[in-house]
This record gives structure tokens, sequence and C-alpha cells, in this order.
């Protein structure tokens, strides 16, 4: 056992690792984790390690709901065998199944800035803030079931219609990719975002996103779309 080199296995885990000194100082990330410090701070994630860490040597495990951007975790295991030295592993949601067999039911080739700038016009009809978008106008276009797609905008863009400034931005999230028919595609990011929103119909919108082959992630002032660049 000695000669098997365990680091390159935890470097290439797709679940984030963190060690940190006892003061808070990182030593060590592996590749997933250094994706996550680019929407997490260390600090943050430090304190959270020594607010679970076992109350002796050895390891504690826990289950909870952490997000940090479009990250999220189910859990986090929180390690140390000696003063000098705390690890922390966090455990990767699974994003929801793409149905293999319905796929591509209804589904057309679309560029989705097009499809999204008309849902913005729809809703800036009655929308009385500043509205700001950042996006990727090199996004290739991909397949969406427009109809269902901008139904769950509409909904999405309604948990925003108070507020006085809203952000969208859509980007390709990168390092993850999803594999649907033995086909691996980019994952997209759309973020709206404000300092607070309705929150009422979160779950209606959740099953809304799963029937798009969306993930959705929730905070208190934004909602975050995981959306699969299929072709």
């Amino acid at each position: 056992m000695d000669s098997i080199d365990f680091k390159f296995f935890i470097q290439n885990d797709s679940n984030p690792f963190v060690l940190f000194s006892n003061l808070g100082k990182i030593n060590y990330l592996n590749t997933s984790a250094e994706l996550l410090m680019g929407s997490c701070q260390s600090k943050e994630l430090f304190e959270i390690a020594l607010a679970y860490a076992p109350k002796s040597f050895g390891y504690h495990k826990t289950l909870l709901d952490l997000s940090f951007g479009s990250f999220e975790f189910y859990g986090i295991n929180v390690l140390y065998e000696n003063d000098d030295f705390l690890g922390i592993h966090l455990y990767n949601k699974p994003m929801a199944k793409v149905d293999d067999n319905v796929l591509l039911e209804g589904y057309t080739l679309t560029d989705i800035n097009v499809l999204l700038q008309a849902n913005i016009e729809l809703f800036t009809i009655g929308y009385q803030g500043t509205l700001e978008l950042l996006t990727d106008y090199e996004i290739p276009k991909l397949q969406v079931h427009q109809n269902n797609f901008s139904l769950l905008l509409r909904n999405i863009f309604a948990q925003f219609a108070n507020v006085s400034k809203l952000e969208i931005a859509l980007k390709i999230k990168l390092g993850e990719r999803i594999a649907v028919k033995n086909k691996r595609y980019s994952i997209l990011i759309l973020e709206i975002k404000s300092n607070s929103r309705e929150s009422i119909k979160d779950k209606e919108l959740e099953l809304i996103a799963f029937q798009n082959h969306v993930n959705a992630h929730f905070k208190k002032d934004s909602i975050t779309l995981e959306i699969p660049a299929i072709k």
C-alpha cells in the first residue's frame, strides 16, 4: 500500500477536497476544489470545517445542504489526525438524470440568447426596475423545448417582479460536462440575481426545471440554472 500514489486519486476526485493549516491557510486543493474556490471564500469554508470537525482526532461526516454559486453539495466530511492540518471533503449533489429516450421530443435547435432575450422583453413590459444582461453571444445553438423553457423563464422572472435591479448572466460552466448517449456536452449557467426575490413557488419551479432536464439552484437572492448544451 505504501507504493500507491493516493494523491493522484484525491487530486482527480470530482468532489472538492481542501486541506487547511490550523490557521486557516490553504495547504492543498484538488482539481475540483480549485474550480470551487472561484465561487467560495476560503475563510468561509474553513469556518464550516471548524464547525463540523470531530471532537477528537478522526473524521466526522455530516449531511447538509451547501451552495456556492452554481456548486451544490449534499454533505461534507471533516478530517484531522493532528493539530496542524484540517481537511474537508465536499460531496456534489447529483445532476438530474437525463432520460435518453424522450430527450429530444419536442426539442428544436435553438439560439438560447435569442430565446432568453425574447422572454426578457416580455418581462420588461411590466417591470419598473433596472435590468442588466451579461451573456456570451458565441454560445452555439442547442436543443431546447422552447415553449417549456420559456414557461420556466417566465415563472422565474415573476419572482423578481418587484425588485429595483435585476442581474442576468448566461455563460458556459468551465470544467464540467454531462454525458448523454455516450456523448459529452457542456453545461450552461443562467443566473438571475437581485437583492431579494419571492420564493413561495420554488418547488413548482424545481419541477418545471426538472422536466426541462435543467438543475435549478435556489438562494434567497438568486436562482441559478444548469442547462445541458445538447446539440
